[in-house]
């Protein structure tokens, strides 16, 4: 095992790769590999205070970054250090910045806090408005559709509200396009989520509903209704939340009752349930039938030790009495391991004991009961017989869950209680874990530090101090280059102008460009009404 110096630094996030790692330090913007985290590739200056920062978002390639904050969100390129962009809230006529997130390499969605959304083209300026988005869901309203081949198109399913009415609309996002408006059956939607696979779109609707879970085609109509609610208890809560199996062959639904139920993605009907039983009694089991049942044991010496538990066992319960709030009831959790053969579940009255499920066998393959309550259960995203337990005692405990030994519990030297996570790594790729807190990380190799990467994402040398919100290069109001205040100053390409005029000039062109001060204005198709409140700009 092996384990990086410590790095202090704030908002750690990896990229979707897994081989990066990008954080502030010293109120800049720094990118490092995972494999020596100590070794900076590359640095941006920033405007925004850190205490202003929300979160920081990578484009799937791993190439382009975003330092979102409440006013504005910077884009920077990790390897063309020249090539930035800036998003300005302005006056916030639509509210703070909510939510920042790469749709794909060239697009990127904002959202604002009073409903409204917009599609942003990074290289073009260009934007796409979307209104009524649903911000009262407790959920996230909207999500993008996963993309099976190269050649199918971006969509993104979004939740409306339009007079006291759900409304599905799906967006394409590369030609600006949406379908029309398709009403949901709900009461108040709260979330919705493709399957891995983008064959089904799931929508949730409020709990006190009859049928809480709605699966729709690709084009938004509703397909079936699961009526989630049991026939003894017509007045209780339905599903809690849902989970897809990332082979899109299972979706489980926990239920606030305390089961889960996996109903197959054909017919979507229940093949197999879940319960979660406050004893344990495998008694009457042949031996060779019955899960192990580890039990953790921490010494005075904090050394820490399993043992088969003696059945009947009854595990730690985690309330003194019944609770009635609905975030306290039911399941806790679950997760299914990378190729969908595995389900792991916790139950809130026993917040420290974990079940594995085999779905093969549709029974419990093995049962863990740990020292303090599990925080987290995460899965190896590439390696579908690993799984981690984070307790929030600066521990990360693997277990191979094909192996017939207990989890193997691994120090993390950070202090506090630090957040753990997998990256993103090859299948013969060595794991590693991300253990952060607010201030400083960690990256943990329980096998070994893998073989040193390339400096950059392409190959070239990184450019330190390259500034992410400096004017000048390529970061241009759009609305100053449009008006021929601002020239474009890259020399190693056509300027933004001149693309301009050439777009405009071109007879075959697909889509008008609002160029007012060169009366070259035509009306574009499907034009969305523009919002006076809203006079955010990029740069």
């Amino acid at each position: 095992m092996e384990i990086s110096d410590r790095v202090d630094a704030q908002h750690t996030t990896p990229s979707r790769c897994g081989n990066l790692l990008a954080f502030l330090q010293d109120g800049k913007l720094r990118v490092n590999h995972v494999a020596s985290t100590e070794r900076c590739l590359n640095e941006y200056n920033i405007k925004i205070p850190s205490k202003e920062i929300i979160n920081i978002t990578w484009s799937d390639d791993g190439t382009r970054i975003a330092v979102s904050s409440y006013k504005q969100i910077g884009i920077a390129h990790v390897d063309e250090s020249s090539h930035h962009v800036r998003l300005d809230n302005g006056g916030g006529g639509l509210g703070r910045f909510a939510s920042a997130a790469f749709l794909d390499n060239e697009h990127l969605l904002t959202t604002w806090e009073f409903g409204r959304g917009r599609i942003w083209h990074l290289s073009s300026g260009r934007s796409t408005e979307i209104g009524d988005l649903k911000t009262t869901s407790s959920g996230q309203a909207w999500s993008q559709r996963p993309r099976s081949s190269s050649a199918a198109p971006d969509m993104l399913a979004i939740l409306s509200r339009v007079s006291a009415e759900d409304v599905l609309t799906i967006h394409f996002v590369e030609d600006g396009k949406s379908t029309s408006r398709v009403s949901l059956p709900t009461i108040d939607a709260q979330s919705l989520c493709w399957s891995p696979d983008g064959r089904w779109l799931a929508v949730m609707d409020t709990p006190t509903a009859a049928s809480t879970i709605h699966f729709c085609t690709p084009d938004g109509h509703l397909y079936r209704s699961y009526p989630s609610k049991s026939p003894s208890d017509p007045d209780g809560l339905g599903v809690k939340f849902l989970k897809w199996a990332g082979d899109s062959r299972t979706v489980a639904l926990a239920h606030y009752e305390g089961g889960v139920v996996l109903l197959n993605t054909r017919s979507f009907t229940p093949f197999a349930s879940v319960e979660h039983s406050t004893t344990i009694d495998q008694t009457g089991l042949p031996p060779t039938k019955q899960a192990p049942i580890w039990q953790e044991h921490v010494s005075a010496t904090s050394e820490r030790t399993y043992s088969l538990a003696t059945q009947p066992v009854s595990p730690p319960l985690s309330h003194s009495k019944p609770s009635t709030e609905p975030n306290e009831l039911g399941v806790a959790e679950l997760c299914f391991s990378s190729n969908g053969e595995y389900l792991a579940t916790r139950d809130e009255r026993m917040l420290s004991t974990v079940w594995v499920w085999s779905k093969q066998t549709l029974s419990a393959h093995a049962v863990i009961m740990q020292h303090a309550n599990v925080r987290k259960m995460l899965w190896h995203p590439s390696r579908p017989d690993l799984l981690m337990l984070d307790c929030g005692e600066s521990v990360a405990y693997l277990l191979e869950v094909g192996a017939s030994s207990p989890p193997m519990p691994v120090t993390v030297p950070l202090p506090g209680t630090p957040i753990l996570a997998w990256l993103e790594t090859a299948v013969d790729a060595p794991p590693a874990i991300l253990a952060l807190t607010k201030s400083s990380f960690r990256v943990i190799f329980p096998e070994g530090r893998p073989a040193q990467a390339r400096p950059t994402t392409d190959g070239r040398p990184s450019v330190p101090g390259a500034d992410i919100y400096e004017e000048g290069t390529s970061e241009d109001s759009i609305m100053d280059v449009l008006s021929g205040r601002k020239p474009h100053t890259r020399a190693s390409e056509q300027s933004y102008t001149e693309r301009i005029d050439m777009e405009a000039d071109g007879e075959d062109a697909t889509m008008g460009l609002d160029d007012t001060f060169r009366a070259k204005r035509r009306p574009l198709e499907n034009a969305v009404e523009v919002d006076p409140l809203d006079d955010s700009e990029i740069f």
